[in-house]
């Protein structure tokens, strides 16, 4: 009875080639898929100090406008720093006292 021979595929260039770009062509993608990820984050991470930087800027821009109020510096003056006008007596309220 003949042997049926079983038939090897040859070695091809060809498939091995194709095989190597198959496969720098996926980790060309995932590599690139990740670093826009990255960037991505860091783009909120900007945006969330961007917003954070604006509303500093504007608190800043609206403390700047009141300075150059006589009410609102009179009232720093009284408040933060304990000034009095000419023939005022200062109010200093008595500290309550510990109780043990």
């Amino acid at each position: 009875m003949p042997q049926k021979r079983r038939k090897f595929k040859q070695f091809s260039w060809f498939r091995l080639c194709l095989l190597i770009m198959a496969g720098y062509f996926c980790y060309a993608v995932i590599d690139q898929q990740t670093e826009l990820y990255q960037i991505r984050r860091e783009t909120e991470v900007v945006n969330a100090q961007m917003a954070q930087a604006r509303e500093v800027n504007s608190r800043l821009l609206a403390e700047k406008e009141n300075l150059s109020t006589a009410a609102y510096i009179e009232k720093v003056a009284r408040e933060q720093l304990g000034l009095v006008k000419p023939g005022e007596v200062p109010y200093i309220p008595a500290r309550e006292p510990a109780i043990p």
